[in-house]
């Protein structure tokens, strides 16, 4: 029998939540099939539950996000007004023309994939990877209706939100510009105490279940949950990121190609899945992520604005990563004393030395009087020796490779940290996209935008 395309669309969205529910039971009770012991009533429970999950994000975009949209408007008020009849009604034919929802990409189907593979198949946690089958389904599900009703996949799934037609060259700018908005290549190079400390707990002798988890632990840490702490950050200095010669264009939020209020929102939704993955994965991780997040709230709207103490706290953050990769593999960081007292001393030099420089270019403020930067900056020295001295004292101690790297990067970011050497434009490139003197840029020829000319 031929049903016309009309009714098929009417069936669905009339059944919508109905039919993503059965979706996702079926690929429970599938895979009950294929892994018994599990049990069927919580295959099929929990593959429903996860089928539902992401239609939650329509929430979020009503009272949220996407408020301000005439769908949005239009279903509040019915909501306000109890008219539930009037509200499914237009949900139901409204919604699959609504291409703003976030969570509806590919990355998030490619990031679940990812999470199921590892539950099932390392992992052996078969709730939360029937949970996590139940939303590819929902996805899967919604990609297939797009193509099937529409005749097209919608752009939001290509991260185009809010567009009515795909164009390659734009989701391949908006891609850059996602990875320069959560600052990529810092979240990167961030997360390596992470890992090595967990690597070094477990004497590098990993199993490939250890391995799956460190990469997905290290995965939602940096770029996804730290991403957001980044956004987080740059919203916060986006005045001081305005006046700054490299931040001022380095900076998605600062230059002016992600809107603060689009910048808000992806932090937001960051948060939203950093945590929810990070309790399936691991209750460690989810009190971690909770912890930076004080830490984090706390650094950024009171210790920073306080000298000395935001040195200590930018300091404290960073070594808490050598501490989480020791953490997550149920070893006390005790019995790694020598590494985390060389990465303190390391990184408080660091941050000395960056904010001496930031001083000494006018770009930070100080509550202490113009000798600050001078005080700071034989203080950042005087740091530098005593690791160094700790370093050849713990020799024999575990970490050797670790202990000297991070001294390597201490002694290049602060005693030989000039302006016009190649691995300050080294640095300037990994955290900003390009930089200021244009060595590393100009070598490799690589930028991710134009410089601007100067009049």
């Amino acid at each position: 029998m031929f049903i016309s395309k009309e009714t098929l669309s009417k069936l669905s969205n009339k059944y919508h939540m109905l039919l993503h529910s059965l979706l996702g039971a079926l690929l429970g009770y599938v895979f009950f099939y294929f892994e018994p012991s599990y049990g069927i009533i919580p295959s099929l429970i929990l593959g429903a539950l996860g089928a539902m999950l992401p239609d939650a994000d329509h929430l979020f975009y009503i009272f949220t996000y996407g408020r301000k949209t005439d769908y949005a408007k239009n279903l509040r008020y019915f909501l306000r007004n109890k008219e539930l009849r009037e509200f499914q009604k237009f949900a139901i034919e409204n919604h699959k023309f609504n291409t703003g929802i976030y969570s509806h990409n590919l990355v998030t189907v490619f990031i679940a994939i990812i999470f199921f593979s590892y539950f099932a198949f390392v992992q052996e946690n078969f709730g939360a990877a029937v949970f996590t089958l139940g939303m590819i389904s929902h996805y899967s599900y919604d990609i297939f209706e797009d193509w099937l009703l529409l005749g097209r996949i919608n752009p939001n799934w290509f991260l185009l939100f809010k567009r009515e037609k795909i164009n390659t060259p734009v989701f391949l700018k908006k891609l850059f510009l996602f990875a320069k908005l959560i600052r990529f290549f810092p979240n990167i190079l961030g997360s390596f105490p992470l890992v090595y400390g967990y690597f070094l707990a477990k004497d590098f002798n990993l199993s490939i279940k250890e391995l799956g988890f460190i990469f997905l632990a290290t995965f939602l840490f940096s770029p996804i949950f730290y991403g957001a702490i980044y956004i987080m950050d740059d919203i916060r200095d986006l005045e001081s990121d305005r006046k700054h010669p490299v931040k001022s264009h380095g900076r998605a939020i600062a230059s002016g190609e992600v809107s603060l209020a689009a910048a808000r929102r992806i932090f937001k939704i960051l948060f939203f899945f950093s945590f929810v993955f990070a309790l399936l994965l691991s209750y460690k991780l989810f009190v971690i992520f909770a912890i930076f997040l004080v830490l984090n709230l706390l650094y950024l709207f009171f210790l920073r604005k306080i000298p000395i103490a935001d040195i200590v706290m930018s300091t404290a953050l960073h070594s808490m990563k050598l501490i989480t990769g020791f953490v997550l593999a149920s070893v006390s960081p005790l019995n790694f004393l020598a590494v985390v007292i060389t990465d303190i001393l390391a990184y408080l030099s660091i941050a000395s030395g960056k904010k001496v420089l930031e001083h000494k270019q006018g770009y930070a403020e100080s509550m202490l009087d113009t000798n600050y930067a001078d005080y700071l900056s034989i203080f950042q020295y005087l740091v530098y020796v005593l690791s160094i001295t700790y370093l050849f004292r713990t020799i024999g101690e575990p970490g050797l490779f670790y202990r000297i790297v991070v001294m390597v990067v201490a002694l290049s970011l602060t005693v030989l940290y000039k302006p016009k050497t190649a691995m300050r434009s080294l640095v300037d490139f990994l955290s900003y996209g390009d930089d200021r003197e244009g060595t590393f840029t100009r070598v490799f020829n690589i930028k991710l935008w134009k410089r601007e000319k100067k009049s």
